[in-house]
């Protein structure tokens, strides 16, 4: 093994001589021979502990490097470095990336790579040339023919005598031998290394035999230096001692303690019901407890039992079948007493050491004989127990005696393999002896008791003294733990027992003849040949299953077994039931066949048989080769002979018509929020130039209602002058409110007044000017970036002036002579100037002097006031009206007794599509203008308000047009022409009416599966395609929340039906599939919706629809390829030059005041395009609209016209078949149809009294096996007639989420999108759902075996009987490693998959099974918003004054660190980030509660 932890040593390996930095990379004569010697034929380097195996490793791998150098995918190969444990995977990884220059992937199960793709292999082997791997992993990529060995130029097996039995290094080599029967020279050069060519206990007289088995598997010869004493001195050689103790005589306390374990050993034989197993574990936790008293003594006898007390409730945890399970907790029950007891008793105990064995005092005698400052040592000890309890006694031992103080213990084990554990606590453990080696080498502790885990591979601080307090079992223990003596000079001291040190030194013998046989025999050796190396292989007799020939991937014999285990991994399971293949073995003349039964929820239902065979582990084999065959056949098991993970394209298939795209590297995701893109806006046709000279004429009626907060009253009815609307396609209009500032709410009626015929050019040409200078009277266009140019701009719609609901024709005439609205009046010299009332009255003004842009109406005429008229303000500079503005502009006046005009501005933003509250302004004083100095625009006020209204009135008729449009394409308003939808008036809150149309007793859901409406109005689809964004009178976010519930249902009802073998972990990605935002988005974009997106707030001058108007092309391209910020183009002076239009940006972007946010982040700047034709849309806003509008169908026509939207948008089509309202049967829970599969089912109903459960939730089952399956949980493998209940669980979901949605839409109208989510979250969230199950005793009728769930339940039940509890529990899909499981989501599932089955059996009756959810839940549907939970995250937002939320990563979990209020730090963990973020936030509050109390 390579320690890198000293740069200055040569060999890194336990080496004794260290050289200086320059002559590091020198290597030593005898690694020269061996690495020439190796590199000319395959070999077994047989080197003793640091005398640098790993260095001549290295050097073979530089020699070979050129093979490796380069592109697997183009020929080049890869060198392949296979070890026996995660920790020297990144050991020797690190070693060989710092020593050479080649690129080092490290792979190990802890990574995830058995769920890793083609892709991402292909991807690490390409980038990497050496691989080091742990064995399991390499002889999968093998297998499965990802890495073949003929893509191998050089194969190095460290510690290679674990090549026996069915270890996957000799499966390695057997692959090995199969490629090199086809062809040698595709075969890699091999390499072993070891310091132990025995791995076993055996007499000298095998060690031959040993050494040639271990020869033919690696087809390699052992070879070591042809100067043993030149490598022996860079060996490890410590100074061996061996301590003898004595037994010690059974002691009272002893023979007491012995003589209760006795009756309970009794108690385990007469026990019936207990399989051997079972009693063999117990007998051993017995014998545990006798052998730690043995060898530690009275003091250490309450731990030893404590500890196998606690494996005894772990083990009946997980017991499944009720007698062992029992018996184990009346096992515990007397550990419990007997420990009590002794716990009495070692309590009056004083210094440890006057307690304890003989040999335990002996380990105190060597500990105080190695005592130095600079001692390390390792002690090494047989059982896991013993290295617990030994260093727990070390703890005491130093706190009680000042002398032994010096004794700075800790412990190391490796990972608890019992049946049961769970994966997160051995990962804990691992973790837990990473950190004890590192104060080890830190120097924070002198000693590690250990087991065998650091005999060999880990790398670990020199030690001066390795201590063996039980003696090694091997040859191979021996050498390796005295290997670990690494420093100069250092001690191996062997601890046997009197009686036993004669056959121990008879043994020590052998190990010593063995090693110096080995130097002997391992010279001159010949490889083993071609025939010897068949017939060793020749224990597998079952050929491997090759389905694509021989260099394709396969399954062997021996890898079927982990692979059906890996397989069953995968199917659904929660955290209380682990899946396990039921193998069963029938015997026929001498003979054994065996039988597999896969887990109900597995595809394969029958049971498989493999051939007779020899003995069960074969028959065994032989099975599970034939059930791989079956699974592979079935499509379960992929390309690669894997457990299949579908993509995305497999899902696709039979479910849409649709090519997915991929998101591209560096960019944000398809279908997420951020993932941003600009489209063209649409258009309607109306607005949009054509052939032919017909107009249709409209009038636009304003008129107000009966608010009376307004300034200015505007209404045709009373105006002279009116807005008409001219143009080539009828326009889609319905009435409509907006709501002005000044206007206040008025109502807006476009009628049809006639349709003109043969339009002139001159009469277009005035209709155009007219047009034109209308917009610049209302908006100030910036006519350096804009042009007016209809035939440009495709546009055929003009506004035209109205008098009578005629053209007004005199008007456009006396305006087709001005260039502009605000011509300047030339000054008349020597006249004087005339006051014309008439003018003044109801006119738009604006001043001659200063800022000519600013335009003023006319509110009154002050006849008491004319220009010397006292000036109201800073008297002392100005004497009076002529003088302020002779001295402010400048300006001169002719006629002295003019009166005074009093004016108000008129407003800029002329956004009048939502009602906003208007500010109250406090009395100012009037602003007073002198007529003189005003020009007047051609037309009168009360146009200009009614023309003020054109930008919110060609918005709202360019949604109407579009939506329309878009009904028309679907096809399900086909009976609604015009004329109809001219009669409705636009109303905000439709879906409020609608919702509350239903009868008050009859759930919206259900109402709407039965309505069947014909029609839909424009403006409830512009309604689904307003975003939040745009500020508009209504938005998007009611009706996606429906459409989003009504989805998620009829497309879980579809895969649920549709593919009735598949398992919940196959539904729920195919539902996935369809109702996920990547899809949505990509079938909107492909049906144009984007652009029909209401997505940006009106701003007329910014973003508004000008028809006629357009940004210049020349400046439009100059602008792209400059890439401007679009929210800054209308306010851009264009010079006249556009070569210097880039110089005025930079000059512009200096002359910008700094934004008043200080943080960090850089300014989001917006992205360019043309705001006036395009936007920018998210793919989330883009699929929350496709959601939004199945919510508009479903509440206006009804839920088979929301399908047909469905059907038009290509969700559920494939090859023109609308899926989703395919009539697809509804199958039985039954299985198999045999004849005794009804009397089962009965047997069933009736051992779970499902009869009271039918009297409970008030619905009674024609079919018996949906309610059967519906209680069968996962541990419940006695029900081998219907699936358990996860699928059920599964549609039964969808339907409660759709029907609360349809009960709280129709009864919560007021409520916002946020607030109806929010009540939804609560009422089907597992805790809700669990305490309901809890009310109605649901519990009782579960089929489990599994005593955790149980408990998991009683604590639950007893939880929810404390009255007052306020505490948020935590629910299993919100566990981390902190906080305790306290809401069993069994009792959540159950209840959803009883309503899943009542769905069903119903024939898919939602009112029926509203009704069964409203026994079950009632009461919760009766609580409020104000009454529910906060979300965690935002009431921890509204408790603090400050909130950081920080993203990461934790022993592969994720995890939020939250900061709050700049003091307190919380992280929570969880299975994906959303989890994490709210068990932080929970944290974070209920430290702020201990705070505050």
């Amino acid at each position: 093994m390579m320690d890198v932890t000293d740069e200055n040593e040569v060999e890194t390996e336990n080496a004794e001589v260290q050289l200086p930095l320059s002559t590091q990379f020198t290597p030593r004569a005898y690694q020269i021979e061996l690495f020439k010697y190796a590199r000319e034929k395959n070999s077994i380097l047989v080197l003793g502990t640091g005398s640098g195996k790993t260095f001549i490793a290295m050097l073979l791998i530089q020699e070979f490097a050129h093979e490796i150098r380069g592109s697997i995918c183009k020929g080049s190969k890869r060198t392949v470095f296979v070890v026996n444990t995660v920790t020297l995977v990144g050991q020797q990884g690190s070693a060989i990336e710092k020593q050479t220059g080649l690129k080092v992937g490290q792979y190990e199960g802890s990574k995830g790579v058995d769920n890793w793709s083609d892709k991402k292999w292909d991807g690490e082997l390409e980038k990497h040339e050496v691989i080091v791997i742990t064995a399991q992993i390499f002889l999968d990529l093998i297998l499965h023919a990802r890495l073949p060995l003929r893509r191998v130029n050089l194969l190095i097996m460290d510690e290679c005598h674990h090549a026996v039995g069915s270890h996957p290094m000799r499966e390695i080599m057997r692959e090995y031998g199969d490629l090199k029967r086809t062809g040698v020279d595709e075969c890699p050069r091999i390499l072993g290394l070891t310091a132990s060519v025995i791995n076993k206990k055996c007499k000298k007289e095998d060690v031959s035999q040993n050494m040639h088995e271990l020869e033919q598997t690696m087809d390699c010869a052992l070879v070591t230096s042809v100067d043993p004493e030149e490598a022996l001195r860079f060996t490890t050689r410590p100074d061996e001692k061996l301590v003898i103790y004595n037994e010690v005589p059974l002691t009272p306390y002893r023979e007491m303690v012995e003589a209760q374990l006795g009756g309970l050993l009794c108690e385990v034989e007469e026990q019936e019901g207990l399989n051997e197993k079972v009693k063999k574990n117990i007998k051993k936790s017995i014998m545990n407890i006798k052998h730690i008293m043995g060898s530690l003594g009275d003091w250490c006898v309450a731990r030893a039992i404590y500890y196998e007390k606690e494996s005894l409730e772990e083990s009946a945890e997980v017991e499944e079948v009720p007698v062992v399970q029992e018996f184990l907790v009346r096992l515990r029950t007397r550990f419990e007493e007997i420990y009590d007891q002794c716990v009495s008793r070692e309590n009056l105990m004083g210094n440890p050491k006057d307690h304890v064995s003989h040999q335990a005092l002996r380990l105190i005698e060597i500990l105080v004989a190695i005592k130095s400052d600079e001692v390390a040592g390792l002690i090494f000890v047989e059982r896991r127990n013993t290295a617990k309890i030994l260093y727990d006694f070390l703890l005491e031992l130093a706190k009680a005696n000042e002398d032994l103080n010096f004794i700075k213990p800790l412990y190391v084990v490796g990972a608890n393999t019992r049946p049961g554990i769970d994966l997160k606590l051995a990962e804990l453990e691992l973790r837990k002896q990473k950190k004890t080696l590192d104060k080890f080498r830190d120097g924070q502790a002198n000693f590690i008791v250990s087991t065998s885990v650091l005999e060999e591979g880990v790398d670990i601080r020199k030690c001066n003294a390795v201590i063996r307090f039980d003696k090694p079992a091997n040859y191979r223990a021996y050498v390796q733990s005295r290997g670990r003596a690494r420093a100069v000079p250092s001690k191996y001291i062997l601890m046997v027992e009197m009686g036993q040190h004669l056959s121990f030194i008879n043994d020590l013998d052998v190990y010593r003849e063995i090693e110096k046989t080995l130097l002997t025999l391992c010279h001159n050796r010949g490889s083993p040949t071609a025939e010897e190396i068949q017939r060793h292989f020749n224990d597998d007799l079952l050929p491997p299953y090759e389905p694509y020939g021989k260099q394709g991937p396969k399954v062997t014999a021996n890898s079927a077994i982990s692979l059906i285990n890996h397989y069953i991994g995968k199917l659904p399971q929660d955290r209380f039931t682990t899946l396990a293949p039921d193998v069963k073995y029938e015997n026929f003349n001498g003979m054994s066949q065996a039988v597999i039964v896969l887990p109900t929820c597995s595809n394969v239902k029958e049971q498989i048989r493999g051939t007779f065979e020899n003995n069960k582990e074969l028959a065994k084999k032989s099975a599970a080769l034939h059930l791989c065959k079956i699974l592979h056949r079935m499509g379960e098991l992929d390309h690669r002979l894997r457990p299949t993970v579908p993509s995305v394209e497999m899902l696709a298939d039979d479910l849409l018509d649709l090519k997915l795209e991929s998101s591209k590297a560096e960019e944000p995701n398809l279908g997420t929020k951020k993932h941003r893109q600009i489209y063209r806006r649409e258009v309607h046709s109306s607005f949009r130039d054509s052939e032919g000279t017909t107009f249709y004429l409209y009038s636009v009626e304003i008129h107000p209602t009966d608010d009376h907060s307004r300034e200015i009253t505007v209404d045709s009815a009373e105006s002279e002058d009116t807005m008409g609307i001219m143009c080539k396609r009828e326009l889609v209009h319905c009435p409509f409110k907006l709501y002005g500032p000044k206007i206040g709410e008025v109502i807006i009626k476009v009628k049809h007044l006639d349709t003109i015929c043969d339009v002139s050019c001159e009469m277009m040409r005035k209709a155009n000017h007219f047009h034109k200078l209308a917009l610049e009277s209302i908006l100030p266009i910036n006519k350096s970036l804009m042009e007016f140019d209809p035939k440009v701009f495709d546009s055929g719609l003009f506004i035209v002036p109205l008098k009578d609901n005629c053209i007004n024709f005199g008007l456009m005439d006396r305006m087709a002579l001005l260039s502009t609205v605000k011509e300047e009046i030339p000054v008349r010299s020597g006249q004087t100037y005339e006051f014309d009332r008439d003018l003044f009255e109801n006119a738009v003004v604006f001043p001659l002097y200063g800022d000519m842009h600013q335009m003023h109406y006319v509110t009154d005429i002050k006849d008491n006031l004319n220009p010397r008229s006292e000036f109201p303000e800073c008297k002392m500079l100005y004497e009076n009206y002529e003088g302020y503005f002779l001295t402010k502009y400048g300006a001169t006046i002719t006629n002295r007794l003019q009166p005074l005009i009093s004016v108000k501005h008129l407003p800029k933003e002329l956004n009048y599509l939502k009602k906003v509250p208007v500010k109250k302004k406090g009395n100012r004083d009037p602003q007073y203008f002198i007529p003189e100095l005003c020009g007047i625009l051609p037309f009168r006020a009360s146009l200009w308000w009614h023309l003020s209204c054109a930008p919110s009135v060609l918005y709202r008729l360019n949604s109407f047009g579009v939506a329309h449009k878009l009904s028309l394409d679907v096809g399900v308003s086909s009976e609604l022409n015009l004329a109809s939808i001219t009669a409705q008036t636009l109303d905000f809150s439709w879906t409020e009416r609608v919702a509350q149309s239903a009868p008050s007793d009859v759930n919206l859901a259900v109402a709407l599966s039965q309505k069947k409406t014909h029609y839909i109005y424009p403006f409830m689809l512009a309604h689904a395609l307003t975003l939040m964004a745009a500020n508009d009178g209504y938005n998007l976010e009611g009706l996606e929340v429906l459409g989003d519930a009504f989805l998620k249902y009829v497309a879980g009802e579809y895969v649920y039906l549709k593919f009735p073998d598949d398992h919940e972990g196959k539904l729920s990605p195919r539902r996935t599939l369809l109702v996920r935002n990547k899809t949505l988005f990509q079938l909107a974009k492909r049906k144009a919706i984007p652009r029909k997106i209401q997505a940006m707030k009106l701003q007329p001058r910014v973003n508004g629809i000008l028809p006629g108007f357009g940004v210049k092309k020349s400046v439009e391209r100059e602008l792209r390829e400059i890439g401007y910020p679009s929210d800054k183009w209308h306010k851009l002076p264009v010079p006249e030059k556009l070569s210097d239009l880039e110089q005025v940006i930079k000059w512009l972007g200096a002359e910008e005041p700094l934004d008043g946010d200080k943080s960090d982040k850089p300014p989001t700047k917006a992205a360019c395009f043309n705001p006036w034709e395009e936007h920018e849309v998210s793919d989330k806003s883009i699929a929350d609209c496709t959601e939004a509008l199945i919510g508009a169908y479903l509440l206006q026509c009804g839920a088979d016209a929301a399908k047909d939207f469905l059907h038009w948008m290509g969700i559920g089509v494939h090859k023109g078949q609308k899926l989703l309202k395919d009539n697809l049967p509804i199958k039985t829970a039954i299985m198999q149809d045999k004849p005794w599969s009804l009397a089962r089912i009965t047997c069933f109903y009736k051992k779970a009294c499902l009869d009271r459960l039918e009297d409970t939730i008030q619905y009674k089952f024609k079919d018996r096996s949906f309610v059967v399956q519906a209680v069968t949980h996962p541990s419940y493998t006695q029900n081998k007639i219907t699936n358990d209940y996860q699928r059920l669980e599964f549609i039964g979901d969808a339907v409660l989420d759709y029907l609360v949605t349809g009960l709280i839409y129709s009864r919560h109208t007021s409520y916002t999108p946020g607030q109806m989510t929010d009540l939804r979250s609560y009422c089907v969230n597992n805790e809700t759902l669990a305490r309901a199950a809890a009310k109605h005793e649901l519990q009782k009728y579960l089929l489990h075996m599994s005593p955790k769930l149980q408990a998991a339940i009683d604590k639950f039940l007893q939880l929810c009987q404390e009255k007052g509890l306020e505490r948020a529990l935590v629910t299993e899909d919100e566990e981390d490693d902190v906080e305790e499981i306290e809401v069993p989501k069994s009792l959540g599932d159950l209840i959803e998959s009883i309503i899943g089955a009542v769905y069903l059996d119903s024939n898919r009756d939602l009112e029926i099974t509203w009704n069964v959810v409203s026994v079950l839940m009632g009461d919760v549907f009766q609580k409020k918003h104000e009454d529910i939970p906060m979300n965690p995250i935002r009431l921890l937002y509204e408790i603090s004054e400050s909130v950081q939320f920080e993203k990461g990563k934790r022993d592969g979990l994720a995890m939020y660190k939250v900061k709050v209020n700049g003091k307190l730090e919380v992280i929570g963990l969880g299975k994906n980030f959303k989890v994490a973020k709210v068990n932080a936030a929970k944290k974070a509050i209920r430290r702020l509660q201990e705070m505050g109390s």
